[in-house]
């Protein structure tokens, strides 16, 4: 087996084998092929393993900038990771995963973190529990709509304000990863989840990304002040129908 940085020329096949991996689906090849677009990809850090001349893995380790106890750090975050079933418990996720900390740490990158399996990944190190969440549940209040919020989707010229907004809300938070500076770091590769930008007398004030079935818990949310973070907060009850709006938002 021999372990190398992907080639243009592996891009379908890993397509394919990402697909037989995770059940002939086509959302983690998606991952990827975005992935790739970002300004910090690095070839060397994506990863196949070949067997015989064929692809029968792949590793993709995405650079990321992390806030870490008021410091920022180089991190990588390792997404996705596939085996061919036909090959899979002989090793080969745990050599690339191995091979990818060996090139990441050399170029400087000091934390490499991942949603995974909780008992397959802490076999190389990795730990869970890490952090924690909190959440937030603000109930249904008229007085929040007294600020009128235009809303619509992020843009190229948006990107710098949204950073902005980003080092306000989670610059002081003790782990948290800084979105990059194009735009495509403010959209989701999934289509069910939806990245707006919140407009108050021309500037932009606020944030979220939230899933199509769940509108009033949003992954995300950035706001420039609580008197803005409430008026999102009335603007995302009220994008629901009548029939279905809910009493509180959730907030992360």
């Amino acid at each position: 087996m021999i372990i190398r940085p992907e080639r243009v020329a592996d891009y379908a096949a890993i397509g394919r084998l990402h697909a037989r991996a995770f059940g002939d689906r086509a959302h983690e090849a998606t991952i990827v092929a975005l992935l790739r677009q970002r300004r910090a990809f690095d070839p060397e850090l994506a990863l196949v393993a070949e067997i015989g001349g064929r692809v029968a893995g792949h590793a993709l380790f995405s650079p990321y900038s992390m806030r870490l106890l008021d410091q920022t750090i180089a991190a990588v975050i390792l997404a996705p990771l596939a085996v061919d079933p036909a090959e899979q418990r002989r090793g080969i996720g745990g050599q690339l995963i191995a091979e990818g900390h060996r090139i990441a740490l050399a170029k400087g990158h000091s934390v490499s973190i991942l949603l995974g399996h909780p008992s397959y990944y802490p076999r190389f190190g990795y730990q869970t529990h890490a952090f924690g969440t909190a959440r937030v549940v603000v109930a249904r209040d008229a007085s929040y709509d007294s600020l009128a919020l235009d809303l619509r989707g992020p843009t190229d010229a948006d990107v710098p304000a949204l950073q902005a907004l980003w080092r306000h809300e989670e610059g002081a938070v003790d782990l948290a990863l800084a979105p990059g500076p194009d735009l495509l770091d403010w959209l989701s590769p999934n289509p069910a989840v939806r990245a707006s930008v919140y407009i108050y007398d021309g500037e932009v004030v606020g944030y979220t990304r939230t899933h199509n079935h769940e509108p009033a818990t949003p992954r995300v949310l950035l706001a420039r002040d609580g008197a803005t973070a409430r008026a999102m907060v009335a603007t995302l009850l009220g994008r629901q129908g009548a029939d279905t709006a809910a009493s509180a938002c959730t907030l992360p």
